[in-house]
């Protein structure tokens, strides 16, 4: 297995490769025909797509089972991006999981994962998911983020590839279709729908005075990214602040990913003027924003002003520029609750000492290592019932993890995996609780689970709860 992924091969996909053709092209049948950093695209030798590794993590056996991962390791696919230290972390986190896996085998076969890095763009994700389905014929492909998500599916799922997603939070993907004229979704993800962080947001924002200084806000501001993820979250925040007894005025603001923030927040500080602003971005653009908005008068904490953060927020990215730490410290942010059992003691351990992180300090650490858990289970069932690993078959078994007694509930950890993989492959149903917590599976593919309220402290994330839930 590959060392930590950030010390040698991040460099290489800042770069990429270009797909422009040149003289002189070798003819093929199959990638095996090419070199090494080539594949086979419609029998001529290319270059690999942008991003995109040559050799998988995991196995390199002719007979393994194929996976593809769909990762955002830096914020944009330009060379010298900066990283996505969350993502980074959840790379770490699934490969953690390949690595525990791989070590006993789903019926005498192994898995390899053939990695490509986003670069945050769902045009480039778009262009590495037919690479995988077409050229790698990959059975299921783990992915990142909303807006990637949803263009790698438009990808996948008319191929009957399943796609499993560690961090979309978007609602569009509880309605998107996914059974490609079968019984089964295709779609899955291990992240809870920010229908639920939204609505928990609204309700701490008009129930929890002690969050913002003793008050309740009169006036919300709303900054969110222009995509999936920022639109969907925003919706949501704003239409429960409109609604319900008690309602709380409150105005949009979007900015583009990684554009000029100076226009935003100089209509957010001398237009609106809000008591507290939620904040829904990505890491390199919160830091970007808190360092600005230092220079507004009215976004100035001195003058009153506060921020609340979403779950992408909570990078150690953000506490390592000095002047956007100390504007952020001791404000509050949500995300999707870390789970509480021995799966996540296990994992957080392990973690701890192969990477030297708390896991709990980066968001979706866990959901990514539940995502990597459960394709394997669901290869090992498929492999069981027809001898080969389809992604209909292994959307099948994921309707079966979540649908056995409450007595019967398994922790999702290495030592379990064997008793798991032989209990579906018999047609037993389980009930698993991972490391992100309870994976209940519902029609949609979707997990319902609790949200957790952290706070900025002075080197790091502090959890204050982890068990909040939308009101009913």
């Amino acid at each position: 297995m590959r060392a930590l992924f950030m010390t040698g091969v991040v460099s290489v996909l800042a770069t990429g490769c270009s797909l422009t053709v040149a003289g002189g092209l070798d003819e093929c049948e199959t990638s095996a025909d090419c070199e090494s950093d080539q594949v086979c695209v419609q029998q001529f030798c290319l270059p690999l797509p942008a991003g995109c590794l040559a050799d998988p993590y995991g196995s390199t056996e002719a007979d393994a089972i194929r996976m593809g991962a769909l990762f955002p390791l830096h914020t944009s696919p330009e060379p010298g991006a900066s990283l996505d230290e969350s993502d980074v972390q959840g790379l770490n986190a699934a490969l953690l999981a390949l690595d525990e896996v791989n070590q006993r085998t789903l019926n005498g076969k192994k898995i390899a994962l053939f990695f490509c890095d986003t670069g945050s763009s769902k045009d480039v994700a778009e262009k590495q998911a037919r690479w995988l389905v077409d050229d790698k014929k990959v059975a299921a492909i783990l992915t990142a983020g909303s807006s990637q998500t949803l263009a790698a599916a438009d990808v996948t799922i008319p191929a009957g590839v399943l796609t499993m997603s560690y961090s979309a939070s978007s609602p569009e993907l509880t309605v998107k279709p996914d059974t490609n004229g079968g019984s089964v979704g295709l779609l899955w993800r291990t992240s809870p729908s920010d229908a639920i962080q939204g609505s928990v947001i609204a309700n701490l924002l008009r129930t929890r005075s002690d969050l913002f200084g003793g008050t309740i806000p009169s006036k919300v501001g709303i900054l969110y990214v222009e995509d999936q993820y920022g639109q969907g979250l925003s919706n949501i925040i704003s239409e429960q602040l409109n609604t319900g007894p008690t309602r709380v005025a409150n105005r949009t603001f979007l900015y583009q990913r990684g554009g000029d923030v100076k226009v935003v927040l100089d209509s957010l500080d001398m237009t609106y003027d809000p008591d507290v602003t939620v904040l829904i971005g990505f890491a390199d653009d919160a830091t970007a924003i808190l360092k600005e908005a230092s220079t507004r008068t009215n976004l100035k904490r001195e003058n009153g002003h506060r921020w609340f953060f979403s779950d992408s927020v909570k990078d150690s990215t953000v506490l390592a520029d000095s002047l956007a730490a100390s504007q952020a410290r001791a404000f509050y942010g949500t995300a999707p609750a870390q789970g509480t059992g021995q799966a996540f003691s296990t994992f957080s351990a392990r973690f701890n000492d192969k990477y030297k992180k708390d896991p709990a300090g980066y968001a979706y650490t866990s959901n990514a290592y539940d995502a990597m858990y459960l394709l394997a289970l669901s290869a090992s069932y498929s492999l069981s019932t027809t001898n080969a690993v389809t992604g209909v078959k292994m959307a099948e078994a994921l309707t079966r993890v979540s649908s056995g007694s409450s007595s019967t509930n398994t922790q999702l950890t290495n030592s379990n995996f064997t008793y798991l993989a032989a209990e579906l492959a018999a047609n037993r149903p389980i009930n698993v609780e991972g490391a992100s917590g309870p994976l209940d599976f519902d029609s949609n593919g979707e997990t319902r689970a609790p949200v957790e309220l952290w706070q900025v402290g002075d080197s790091g994330f502090v959890t204050i709860a982890s068990n909040l839930e939308p009101p009913q």
